[in-house]
């Protein structure tokens, strides 16, 4: 039998065999091609989604270290109160008895705007004065407290993630009592755990030297954020990195926070649809991440499914692991695709055999070139170049992966711009508030040899006679620059100042209404076209009426300096409202918003269409004496001195320009608490 098919075979003529060369060829090549396609996709696919993790765990941390950084800048801002109110009285225990009376008298309002779940003053041995969320308890030590306790030693900021037993959070604030109530919950491959429920809680913590006018302690504020149950992070953390991104009806990509091994924090679901708290992590990570302290990235199982997972350890203040950072991908995502990719190659393969071997060797060939591409596209992507797309029409049975490929990298360059953008807020907004203490610092020392010299120059100038024209006209030289002199140290002096009005309510439309008519009918304003868009039924807000004056007037005057050839002012004031339940690029466009502890916030926009500012400049545009007018147009202090009061005011300012196209200065102020009814003129009726 199998000497007949051979000789049959051999018995064609060259087309039949040429024919059936290509066609085993085909044959061959196809089901190569299959078989290395298969393990080339899966091989990639696997390694992208590990960087892909491990980049999403990185920026997980980065969030998570940003929540931990806003907690001691609100604690820094809460400790400014104990510097403005301090008294002037050697008597350490007056002070701190001082300062817990503004607490307790203000703790309301200070709780809106940090937004803490602790808040705590002890003096300088570590004794417990006023707890501002459970007033009653006071009198103990906060010494067992690391970060309380490294604060106390060193006399500097301290802050870290701890343990803390479940009595002693419920003693800081026994509000905190539910979200601590979390049993234990063994899910399939969960490492054993002795215990049914937590007897520790996981707080965010920091702590602040308050310190007298000599830099000796006086005492400590410690502030504190509890991370059991808390869902802001974890839900911060998945819309940044997944941007709510679902696949089949499911999210396709969590974070959770783990206290040792067991969930405290996550927006991973059980079958029930509930947030998977208190169940426990698989043995194999527990023992690579909690005991080892490495991190681990791969496939794990995660309460009832697989995900591509990225853990990494959490240590306190000495360095002990106390608990895990973890972001996943749904592995399903990816297995379908990898599923659909074999059922295309093998479809791709089946059909060559059947048409034609020509057709099965091109689209063999367009495999492995498409293949090789998508490789090249990850390269470029590790290396850096995020700007790297592929086109969707240049091998369509992979269109799937392309547009995973390409939201992807969209999805990374995107992030990676807003976090560069909110890093550089950042700095530039610390290096303002130093230059403000140095300014301040520099101008106390400079006032007083300054006011001798004027004293003394007014004793010169009336003793010389009347017949010394020359000596009296230098004198008064000197007397009208020593006093130049001090008017810029008062400048100094209200960049780094406190309101001095009241802080009264008012209509920031009618502030500014106000403003605009001191200026618009000036000779700088007669070729300025002057453009308002006022919100309607704004809140009302606290501030010092004379001093937000004072701030735009000083843009307005600056916006007619940039248009000398006339222009357009335009001034327009919006409400935002905080969402917290958005996509990634919500909570971007909203960080300026959350850092005010508001839940509405007033924006007010002065743009003008004058020459603008370079990029060089922007970054140091309200550092005092930095100008671009011309010489002997400005000293420099005008927009440091606006920034400053706007900071005062608990707001924030930004700068907008571009070279030739005008300039734009945003204001964001907290807006009031309710709505109150406006009299006849505009005013407040409360």
């Amino acid at each position: 039998m199998l000497r007949k098919i051979v000789s049959k075979i051999f018995s064609v003529d060259l087309r039949g065999r040429l024919v059936l060369g290509f066609l085993v060829a085909t044959c061959l090549t196809g089901l190569i091609a299959t078989v290395i396609g298969i393990r080339m996709i899966n091989r990639n696919m696997i390694d992208e989604v590990q960087r892909k993790v491990e980049q999403d765990i990185n920026s997980a941390a980065l969030i998570y270290g940003y929540s931990m950084e806003r907690l001691e800048t609100r604690l820094e801002c809460l400790s400014h109160g104990f510097i403005f109110h301090r008294p002037r009285t050697s008597d350490r225990e007056a002070v701190l008895e001082e300062f817990a009376g503004m607490l307790r008298g203000e703790h309301e309002t200070w709780r809106l705007y940090a937004g803490l779940d602790m808040l705590t003053l002890v003096d300088a041995e570590g004794r417990v004065i006023y707890r501002a969320l459970n007033p009653k308890a006071s009198g103990d030590t906060l010494l067992w407290d690391p970060v309380v306790g490294q604060c106390i030693s060193g006399k500097t900021p301290r802050s870290s993630t701890i343990l803390m037993p479940v009595d002693m959070i419920i003693r800081e604030n026994p509000g905190l009592s539910p979200r601590l109530d979390i049993p234990i919950i063994k899910t399939p491959q969960s490492v054993e755990m002795m215990k049914t429920r937590l007897s520790e809680g996981m707080v965010q913590r920091a702590a602040w030297p308050l310190l007298d006018e000599t830099g000796a302690l006086i005492g400590v504020l410690a502030a504190g954020t509890l991370v059991n149950r808390n869902d802001s992070i974890v839900d911060t953390i998945r819309e940044t990195v997944f941007h709510d991104e679902k696949y089949k009806g499911r999210d396709t990509g969590f974070a959770t926070i783990f206290q040792q091994g067991i969930r405290v924090a996550t927006n991973v679901k059980t079958a029930t649809q509930e947030r998977a708290v208190g169940t426990i992590v698989s043995k194999e990570v527990y023992e690579r991440v909690i005991l080892r302290g490495e991190k681990w990235i791969g496939r794990a199982f995660v309460v009832n499914d697989w995900y591509i997972s990225a853990y990494a350890p959490l240590r306190d203040i000495n360095g002990t692991v106390i608990g895990m950072l973890y972001t996943g991908i749904l592995e399903a995502k990816y297995r379908d695709v990898m599923r659909l990719t074999v059922w295309t190659f093998l479809g791709v393969t089946i059909m060559g055999m059947i048409i034609a071997f020509g057709i099965s060797y091109y689209l063999g060939h367009t495999i492995i070139k498409g293949i090789e591409r998508l490789k090249e596209a990850t390269e470029s992507i590790a290396s850096g170049d995020l700007n790297y797309q592929l086109p969707r029409d240049r091998f369509s049975e992979f269109d799937i992966l392309d547009t995973a490929f390409n939201t992807m990298a969209r999805s990374l360059k995107d992030r990676d711009e807003r976090l560069q953008k909110a890093f550089a807020q950042i700095t530039r907004t610390e290096r303002l508030v130093a230059l403000g203490q140095i300014a301040a610092g520099v101008a106390h020392e400079i006032n007083n040899p300054l006011g001798g010299i004027l004293l003394y120059s007014n004793l010169v100038f009336e003793e010389l006679p009347e017949e010394s024209a020359v000596q009296r006209d230098n004198m008064q030289k000197i007397i009208y620059q020593t006093n130049r002199c001090k008017q810029i140290v008062q400048n100094l002096l209200d960049f780094a100042r406190a309101p001095s009005g009241e802080m009264l309510p008012l209509d920031i439309n009618r502030v500014i209404r106000t403003a605009l008519a001191l200026v618009k009918d000036q000779s700088m304003f007669h070729r300025i076209e002057v453009v308002t868009r006022y919100a309607d039924d704004l809140p009302f807000m606290r501030g010092d009426r004379s001093r937000l004056e004072q701030v735009f007037l000083n843009l307005f005057i600056n916006a007619a300096d940039a248009m000398e050839r006339g222009g357009t002012l335009t001034i327009s004031t919006e409400l935002l409202i905080r969402r917290t339940d958005g996509m990634a690029d919500v909570f971007f466009q909203t960080e300026k918003i959350c850092l005010l502890g508001s839940n509405q916030t007033v924006k007010i926009t002065v743009s003008d269409t004058g020459k603008g500012i370079d990029r060089v400049f922007q970054a140091h545009i309200f550092e005092p004496f930095f100008t671009t007018k011309s010489p002997g147009q400005g000293t420099g202090l005008g927009l440091s001195i606006a920034y400053g009061i706007i900071q005062q005011h608990e707001g924030f300012m930004d700068v907008e320009s571009e070279p030739g196209r005008g300039t734009s200065f945003i204001i964001f102020l907290p807006a009031g608490e309710s709505v109150q009814e406006r009299d006849a003129d505009g005013g407040i009726s409360v």
